[in-house]
This record gives C-alpha cells, structure tokens and sequence, in this order.
C-alpha cells in the first residue's frame, strides 16, 4: 500500500468510516447520503443481533473464565445454530477465535494498522483509531484488554479506550422466548 492511500485510509477511519470487510459480529449498514470520491456509498458496522451474542461470550470466556483459545473453540462447536461459525466454515477454526479475540473494533472503535507485515500486534500508540467511538460496542475496553493473552506485544491502553466506568458492560440482551 503507497503512503497516500494509507492516509487517505486513516482519515477515514478516523472519521469512524468502515473501510474493510466487517469483523465476525458486526455487519454493514450504508449511510444515506454518505459517499466515497468514486461514488460507492460509505458504509458504519452494526451489530449482527446473532454474532455479536457470540463474539461477548468469547470475550466472557477468555477474560473472565480463562479459558484457552483452544477451549473456546471446542465449546463453540458444541452448537452450532447457537454459535455459528464463520464465513462458509463448517466448524470454528482456531485463527477465527483468535481473530475475535484481538480485534479492538468491538469497543466501537474503528481501527486499522493494528498489526505489522507479519500479523504481529503493533505497539498501541501506532494504531490509527476513530476519534470516538464509531460503532456500537459489543465489549468494553476493560473487557478487551483483560481477554489479550499476556504473550501478545500489546502493552500501551491507548487513552480513548480507558474504561471510564470499569463496572459497565455493552451486552446485547438476548431474546429468549
């Protein structure tokens, strides 16, 4: 990627724009009116009402409950119509939870740069993160950090994402019948 693209891309994540193929969770909603330089409408993530109930248990089970990425994925494949799996997948691959489980845009933040070439986490301070949330949350950043394995380089809480009220959550309530 040229460096004008790269700023061209932060500035629009920035502005809270989603710019890439939606996380497992989320899906996208096209904003009226909102339109790129070659006319293709702007689009912002929204929860998925099924995914995003997922994506908070695996949050839950790893920060809170400790449970390897290796247990969550055989728990998550215990049920598949309560935790589909992703894309075409007929069961939850490893990578995909572990994806889940380093993703920072399920605090509402839009992100880029996150990771290097080589798919390792960058230092915080170089990521490029929306100027305020973006998106509704599907986790707090407490939630976040407490789930990052501790042999991740990830070590600097960018500001913006200090829990400003450590004991709130952003759960979807569930439909139960």
């Amino acid at each position: 990627m040229t460096r004008r693209s790269a700023e061209a891309i932060a500035v629009l994540i920035r502005a809270g724009w989603n710019v890439h193929h939606p996380p497992y969770g989320y899906t996208t909603m096209t904003v009226s009116g909102a339109r790129s330089r070659r006319g293709t409408p702007r689009t912002r993530l929204t929860p998925d009402p099924r995914r995003a109930l997922v994506v908070q248990d695996v949050f839950y089970w790893r920060a809170i409950t400790g449970l390897s990425v290796e247990d969550i994925t055989a728990r998550l494949d215990t049920d598949h119509d309560r935790y589909p799996p992703p894309g075409t997948h007929s069961s939850w691959p490893p990578d995909a939870v572990a994806a889940i489980l380093t993703d920072i845009k399920y605090t509402g933040y839009q992100a880029t740069g996150t990771r290097d070439e080589h798919g390792a986490f960058r230092p915080a301070e170089h990521w490029v993160l929306s100027d305020q949330p973006a998106h509704r949350a599907l986790i707090t950043p407490a939630l976040f950090w407490a789930a990052q394995d501790p042999a991740t380089s990830v070590r600097c809480l960018p500001r913006r994402l200090v829990p400003t009220n450590p004991g709130s959550t952003s759960r979807v309530e569930r439909n139960t019948p």
